[in-house]
């Protein structure tokens, strides 16, 4: 059984793009035979944004501000690559949390088409999904304040929607974006075939977290130069 990893974040102007593949990244792998990637939109960012604005001006009686966050995704480590299995569990995670914490999910994307070639030539795939949430509050267009707790339930109520392994509660997040984890999937294989074993939990650890070290000193780097991280 896999441990689960669900990462909330803000969406971002070319997430829709991404999500959809109407934009294809470049690191992409080839899907496997039969297999494909599942897209299920029932509106459109944008839009979503435009009817949210607009119950909170009626609400509150000013603008939203734009640095707002009203609309944010949940990126969701799958255990494989059933569409239809993955589909209904992400489904019943919805629907409890929009009961438990009024999110309300508008757009499922599943990508099986991620992840990187080993030496040997052999696809190594991370399976995940992102799901996008209203995170307003339907009546007042106010965003949701969920706190750490809440978050932390959200965790926990993934694992349990998909059948997975939870992570350690209260651990230091080691999750990581699509460019972290190909790098990191690249150093787990070359290790693998030098010690001729699975990495032990420690070693995953310090892999991740080598990985995660490294693209902060990146960042602060390009901030210190003028230029601009990803």
């Amino acid at each position: 059984m896999g441990k689960s990893c669900v990462k909330i974040k803000p969406v971002t102007g070319s997430s829709e793009n991404h999500n959809t593949r109407e934009i294809e990244p470049k690191y992409l792998i080839p899907l496997e035979n039969g297999i494909e990637n599942v897209h299920i939109v029932d509106s459109k960012i944008e839009d979503v944004r435009k009817e949210i604005e607009k119950k909170y001006f009626e609400t509150v009686g000013q603008k939203m501000q734009a640095k707002s966050t009203p609309i944010r995704e949940a990126v969701i480590l799958l255990p494989d690559n059933d569409n239809d299995k993955n589909l209904e569990n992400l489904f019943s995670l919805n629907d409890e949390l929009k009961e438990r914490y009024g999110v309300q999910a508008f757009q499922v994307h599943i990508h099986n088409d991620e992840g990187h070639i080993d030496e040997e030539g052999k696809a190594k795939y991370n399976y995940h999904a992102h799901v996008v949430y209203n995170w307003t509050d339907k009546d007042t267009g106010k965003s949701l304040k969920l706190d750490k707790n809440d978050l932390s339930e959200i965790q926990t109520l993934t694992a349990k929607h998909l059948s997975m392994e939870r992570g350690e509660k209260g651990s230091k997040s080691l999750s990581l974006n699509h460019h972290e984890f190909r790098g990191y999937l690249e150093i787990k294989d070359k290790l693998q075939k030098e010690f001729k074993q699975e990495l032990t939990a420690a070693q995953d650890k310090s892999i991740r977290t080598q990985i995660i070290e490294n693209e902060r000193q990146n960042k602060n780097i390009g901030r210190n130069q003028g230029g601009i991280s990803r």
